[in-house]
C-alpha cells in the first residue's frame, strides 16, 4: 500500500512541479476562441475579467490559435472585454460566472481603433458545449424567490431534474431535508462547502447548516462527475458562500407561522383531537461591504428558528393515561463569517467561519408517548481558508485547509421499562438513547490545472489534485436500552404472548480515527472544435477501518472457525479468517464527451461512463463493532426470544411483570462480558459504483432548454448486517450454537450489499426572460437493492433465508427511493405591480412496503417471511386504508403505498423606501392543497403465533401524515418581509 501511494504522490508531484495551475470546486472559468471577420484565429488578445461590485480582475493572453481561459473566478457576475492593437475592443456584459462550471465565450474583433468598442449583448449559452456532466446549477435568485420550506437550500436542489427530496434517514438529523439521486438516500451525496468536505462520517449525509442569507449558490453534479471528485457514487453538491462587495449591504427578515394559518392535522382528526397549537418564528440577516475598496470586503449573516408545535399520541387503547398532545419544540442558530482579499491581480484570498446549533426532539411518534422519545442536540464549527493563485498564463494554484468539528448528543427521557408492539405503539425508554457523537476533521486540499494548446483552437486543459482528510476523533458512544428491561409483545395485546425479553449493560463507547487520501489527473481534451472528451483517473485510500477486533471473543472464534473450514460454502463469511486489511484497490477510470451536433452550442450530446468511490460512513459497518474491539464490553447482557411466546418453567405464557427467573428457556446472552451483537469483516471495503449515462440537450431559444437524460448505476460493497445464526428449518437450536458466541443472534457487518438504477430525465428550463423563469421536469426509474425498509436501510431483520442471505430474494424495490414516477415544476413570475409569484409543485409515486406475514413459519426463530402476493394502498374508506392484491410477492419491499405530493406558493411585493433600500412583504402557503400524504404503512399482516394467528387490523394503514413529526406538513401559511439595502 504504500508503495502505491508513493508513487501516486510522484505522479502528481511531477505534474504540479512541471506546471502548477487550478481546479474549479469553488470557482468557475470563462473561456473561448478570438477571431477575427474571416473567423480567423488572433493571438496575443488581451482578454480581460472584471468583477465590478468587488473590483476583482484577472486577465489572459489568447495563443496562437486564438484561445483563452480565465480560471479561478470567484462567483459573480462579471464583464468581459477583449483588446488588442488594430481591432475595435470587444466587451461582454454581465456574465454570471458559477461555481465549478465552465462558460464557453467566443468573441469576435472587428477592425478599427482600440479606443472604439462592440458591445455584445446575447447572454451567455444556456448548453455546456464542453462538459459531460449532468446536473445543475442553483443561483441565489432562484433560492431568494421560490418557498423553501425551512429555509434549508438544499431544498432548492428539486428544480434539478432527477432530484427528490426526502428527510434525513437518520433520526439524528430529523429536520432536515435530504435531496436524493438515482435511487440513493441522500447519504451518499458529497457536500462540499468553498470546497471543504462537509460529510458526516458517521450516519452519512449533509453535516452543517448554514444561513439561507449566506449561500450564493450551489452546483449539483447529479451524474458523470470528473476525476477531481471523490466520495461521489451519489452525487456532489458544490456550495459557495457569499462574500462582501464594495458596497455596503445587508438584509434583514422575519417569518412567522401560527396555527391560524394552519390545517388541521390527519392525526389531530383521527384522534378527534382540536387543531393544536403551532408558533414558528425565523429570522435574521446579513451586513457586507468592503473592508478596502476594490481590495479587501467581509461578510455576516446570522439566523434563528424558534419552532414550537405540538404532537397528538394516540396508543390505539393500550395505554390511555399516556394518550394527549405533546410539545415537540425546536431551536436552531446558524452564524457564519466570512471575510475576502485581493491580494494582488494574482492571487486570491478568502477565511471563512460557520457555526450551526440546534435542539430537537428525537423519536417522536404518533403512537409513542414522551416516554419513548428522547432529545438530540448539535452543535458545528468550521472554519476555512481558501486561496487561489495565477503563476502566469493559465497556470493556477488552489489551496483548501479546513478544519470542522461535531458534537451530538441525545438523551433519554425516560429509563422505564421498554414495550413496543406489532401496530407500532410502544412506551418506555427509546432503545436508541443515550448515545452520542464528536467528529474532528482537518483537510488540506490543493488542486492545480494548466492548458496546453493545439492546432485549429483544440488542445487540453489539464487537471491534477491532492486531497488529505486526517480525522483523529470520531467519538461515538451507545449505551442504549441499559435502563431496564424491553420487552417485544406478538399481538396487540398488554396480557398477550412475549416474543423477546432483553436488557443492555455496560458503557458502550469508542474512538475510530481516520485519514483519507485522494489523488486524480483530469484531461478536458478538445478533440476538435465540436467533440470534447474528459477523461480522468482517480484514487482514494481510507485508513482505519481495519480495526483490531482481537479484544472481542465473538471475533476470535468466527476467525477461528472461518479458519477451521466451519464456514465453507456460505459467501457472507467469505472473509473471516483472513487478516485484518483496508480497501486498497479503489481505482476509478472515467471518461466522457460532449459534441456539439451542429457547432453552433445549441444541440449537445454528452454521455460517460466512470467507476465512482464513496467513503462507507461508519454506522454501516465498524461503528458498533469497534465498541466491542475495545474490550470493555457493553450490550446485551440477558436476551430471550421465541416468535410464538415466550413459555415459563410451569409452561404457561411469559408476561410483563413476571419474574425473569420465570422463564424456561436458557439465557442466550449471559456471559461476564456484555457485547452488542455486531462483529465487522476483517476486510471492510468502500462502496462504489459504476454508472453509465446519455444524454442531449437543445437550446429552444436564447432563455429556454430542453434536456433528456439516460442513467444507470451498478452499486456494489454497500454495508450490510446478516443476522444469519437463526435456527435450521426443523432443528432443535441455532446453526451455529456450538461456537458458543453471545448474544446469539449476533450481525456480521460486510459489504455485500448491491443495488441498481436506471432512469430516464426529461426537463424544461427557462432562465428568467420577460419576467418569466421555470424549471419542470419528470422522472421514470426504477431502484433496487438489498436495503431492507428499517431507519438505517441496512439489513438487519429482513432476511428471508439466512442459509443464502444473498438470494434473489433480497434484492427487491428500495425501500425508500423507488417511486417510479417524479416530477417537479417550479415557476418565478414577475407580475405587474411590483409581485411575484412562485409556485413549486412536486410529486413522487408511491415508495414500496415490506409486507411479512409477521409468523415465523418456518420455525427459524424470525417472523420476517414475506407475504406470498404484494398488496397496494388504493384510497381510504372512512379512515381505513383499502388495498388490494398486485400481483405475487417475489421479493422483500414488493408493497406499495401512497403517493406523495405537496404544492408550495410564494407571493410578495417590493416597495422602495429610500436610495437602494426596498421592503419585500412576504406570504407562503406550503402544502397549498392539503394533501393527505399517509407514510408509515404497518407491514404485518398476522399477530399472535403460528398455533393461534390473529389478521392485523394495522395491517397496509398508514401510521404518519402530513403534519407529523419528521413528515411533510399540512397546510401551512406563513408571512413575513424581507428588507434590504
Amino acid at each position: 500500500m504504500k508503495k502505491i501511494i508513493s508513487s501516486m504522490i510522484t505522479l502528481v508531484a511531477m505534474v504540479v512541479l512541471s506546471a502548477p495551475v487550478m481546479a474549479q470546486q469553488t470557482t468557475g472559468t470563462v473561456t473561448g476562441r478570438i477571431t477575427d471577420a474571416q473567423q480567423a484565429a488572433v493571438p496575443g488578445v488581451t482578454v480581460t475579467a472584471t468583477n465590478t461590485a468587488t473590483g476583482f480582475t484577472r486577465s489572459d493572453v489568447t495563443s496562437s490559435e486564438g484561445l483563452y481561459r480565465i480560471a479561478a473566478l470567484p462567483v459573480g457576475m462579471y464583464d468581459i472585454k477583449a483588446e488588442l492593437q488594430g481591432f475595435k475592443s470587444a466587451e461582454r456584459k454581465g456574465i454570471a460566472v458559477s461555481v465549478a462550471t465552465s462558460i464557453d465565450l467566443p468573441l469576435t474583433l472587428e477592425v478599427g481603433a482600440l479606443t472604439e468598442a462592440v458591445n455584445v449583448t446575447a447572454e451567455a449559452p444556456l448548453v455546456n458545449r464542453t462538459e459531460s456532466s449532468v446536473g445543475g446549477v442553483v443561483d441565489v435568485g432562484r433560492m431568494e424567490n421560490l418557498p423553501l420550506n425551512g429555509r434549508q437550500f438544499a431544498n432548492a436542489a428539486i428544480t434539478i431534474p432527477g432530484v427528490a427530496l426526502g428527510f434525513h434517514s437518520d433520526p439524528t438529523k430529523s429536520t432536515q431535508y435530504s435531496p436524493q439521486i438515482a435511487g440513493g438516500n441522500g447519504r451518499n451525496v458529497n457536500y462540499q462547502i468553498d470546497g471543504g468536505d462537509n460529510n458526516d462520517d458517521t450516519v452519512g449525509g449533509l453535516l452543517q447548516l448554514f444561513p439561507l442569507e449566506a449561500i450564493e449558490q450551489f452546483n449539483f453534479v447529479t451524474s458523470r462527475y470528473k476525476a477531481e471528485y471523490g466520495r461521489s457514487n451519489g452525487g456532489v453538491m458544490n456550495i459557495v458562500t457569499k462574500s462582501g462587495t464594495n458596497n455596503l449591504a445587508g438584509s434583514w427578515f422575519t417569518l412567522l407561522r401560527d396555527d391560524s394559518m394552519n390545517a388541521i392535522t390527519e392525526t389531530e382528526k383521527r384522534a378527534d383531537a382540536e387543531k393544536q397549537d403551532y408558533r414558528r418564528y425565523q429570522f435574521g440577516g446579513s451586513v457586507g461591504g468592503p473592508i478596502r475598496q476594490n481590495r479587501a470586503h467581509f461578510f455576516g449573516a446570522f439566523e434563528r428558528t424558534q419552532q414550537d408545535t405540538l404532537q397528538v399520541v394516540d396508543t390505539l387503547g393500550l395505554f390511555p393515561s399516556e394518550d394527549g398532545t405533546f410539545t415537540t419544540p425546536y431551536r436552531e442558530n446558524l452564524l457564519t463569517g466570512k471575510v475576502t482579499a485581493n491580494l494582488n491581480a494574482a492571487q486570491y484570498l478568502a477565511v471563512r467561519y460557520g457555526r450551526n446549533t440546534n435542539s430537537q426532539p428525537y423519536g417522536a411518534d404518533p403512537h409513542v408517548p414522551p416516554s419513548g422519545w428522547g432529545t438530540s442536540s448539535n452543535e458545528f464549527n468550521s472554519i476555512n481558508v481558501n486561496h487561489n493563485w495565477v503563476l502566469g498564463g493559465s497556470k493556477l494554484n488552489e489551496f483548501i485547509f479546513q478544519y470542522a468539528d461535531f458534537a451530538n448528543a441525545i438523551t433519554a427521557n425516560s429509563l422505564d421499562p421498554s414495550e413496543s408492539f406489532p401496530n407500532g405503539v410502544s412506551i418506555g425508554q427509546n432503545g436508541n438513547t443515550p448515545q452520542q457523537t464528536q467528529q474532528k476533521k482537518y483537510q488540506l486540499r490543493n488542486d492545480f490545472s494548466w492548458s496546453v494548446a493545439g492546432m485549429g483552437g483544440l488542445g487540453h486543459d489539464f487537471k491534477v489534485g491532492v486531497n488529505y482528510i486526517n480525522q483523529p476523533r470520531l467519538f461515538i458512544t451507545f449505551n442504549t436500552g441499559t435502563g431496564d428491561y424491553s420487552y417485544s409483545h406478538s399481538t396487540n395485546d398488554l396480557n398477550g404472548p412475549i416474543s423477546a425479553v432483553s436488557l443492555s449493560g455496560g458503557a458502550a463507547e469508542a474512538n475510530i480515527p481516520n485519514w483519507q487520501l485522494g489523488l486524480y489527473i483530469q484531461d478536458d481534451f478538445r478533440l476538435t472544435d465540436r467533440l470534447t472528451l474528459n477523461l480522468g483517473f482517480r484514487y482514494d485510500y481510507i485508513d482505519g477501518y481495519a480495526i483490531d477486533q482481537s479484544k472481542n471473543p465473538n471475533f476470535v472464534i468466527l476467525q477461528n472457525a472461518a479458519r477451521a473450514g466451519r464456514f465453507d460454502g456460505q459467501p457472507a463469511f467469505r472473509d473471516f479468517g483472513l487478516e485484518s486489511k483496508e480497501d486498497t484497490n479503489n481505482w476509478q477510470p472515467r471518461a466522457g464527451l460532449a459534441y456539439d451536433l451542429r457547432g453552433d452550442g445549441r444541440d449537445v450530446i454528452r454521455a460517460g461512463y466512470g467507476r465512482y468511490y464513496d467513503v462507507g460512513y461508519t454506522n454501516s459497518n465498524i461503528l458498533f463493532a469497534a465498541i466491542n474491539a475495545t474490550g470493555i464490553g457493553a450490550g446485551t447482557i440477558f436476551s430471550v426470544s421465541n416468535p410464538n411466546g415466550i413459555v415459563k418453567a410451569d409452561g404457561t405464557l411469559f408476561k410483563v411483570g413476571d419474574p425473569i427467573s420465570t422463564i424456561a428457556s436458557q439465557n442466550e446472552a449471559g456471559g461476564a462480558l456484555p457485547l452488542n451483537s455486531h462483529i465487522a469483516s476483517p476486510r471492510i471495503l468502500q462502496p462504489y459504483s459504476d454508472q453509465f449515462s446519455i444524454g442531449w440537450s437543445h437550446q429552444l431559444g436564447d432563455s429556454t432548454a430542453f434536456d433528456v437524460d439516460y442513467i444507470h448505476s451498478e452499486g456494489r460493497d454497500i454495508g450490510s448486517r446478516w443476522q444469519l445464526n437463526q435456527r435450521n428449518p426443523g432443528a432443535a437450536g441455532r446453526q451455529f450454537a456450538d461456537l458458543g458466541i453471545s448474544p446469539a443472534n449476533f450481525n456480521i457487518d460486510t459489504n455485500d450489499g448491491k443495488s441498481r438504477y436506471d432512469g430516464v430525465n426529461l426537463g424544461v428550463r427557462r432562465r428568467m426572460s420577460g419576467g418569466l423563469a421555470f424549471s419542470a421536469w419528470y422522472t421514470l426509474s426504477k431502484s433496487q437493492s438489498t436495503g431492507g425498509n428499517g431507519a438505517d436501510e441496512l439489513n438487519v431483520q429482513n432476511i428471508q433465508n439466512h442459509l443464502d442471505p444473498l438470494a434473489d430474494v433480497q434484492f427487491g424495490p428500495s425501500g425508500r427511493t423507488d417511486a417510479r414516477h417524479k416530477a417537479t415544476i417550479s415557476v418565478v413570475w414577475q407580475a405587474p405591480w411590483g409581485i411575484t409569484v412562485s409556485p413549486v409543485f412536486r410529486y413522487r409515486s408511491a415508495l414500496p412496503i415490506n409486507t411479512t406475514q409477521g409468523l415465523d413459519l418456518n420455525n427459524n426463530l424470525a417472523n420476517n417471511e414475506i407475504t406470498d402476493t404484494a398488496f397496494k394502498f388504493t384510497g381510504f374508506d372512512g379512515d381505513v386504508a383499502t388495498f388490494e392484491e398486485d400481483g405475487p410477492c417475489e421479493t422483500i419491499n414488493c408493497s406499495r403505498g401512497a403517493a406523495q405530493s405537496q404544492m408550495n406558493l410564494r407571493v410578495s411585493k417590493g416597495f422602495s423606501l429610500w436610495g437602494r433600500a426596498r421592503i419585500e412583504a412576504i406570504g407562503e402557503i406550503f402544502n397549498l392543497f392539503n394533501a393527505k400524504n399517509p407514510s408509515g404503512f404497518t407491514g404485518r399482516r398476522f399477530t399472535g403465533s403460528v398455533a393461534n394467528p390473529t389478521p392485523n387490523s394495522a395491517f397496509m394503514q398508514p401510521t404518519e401524515f402530513a403534519g407529523d413529526f419528521q413528515n411533510p406538513e399540512q397546510r401551512v401559511g406563513q408571512i413575513g418581509f424581507r428588507f434590504t439595502f
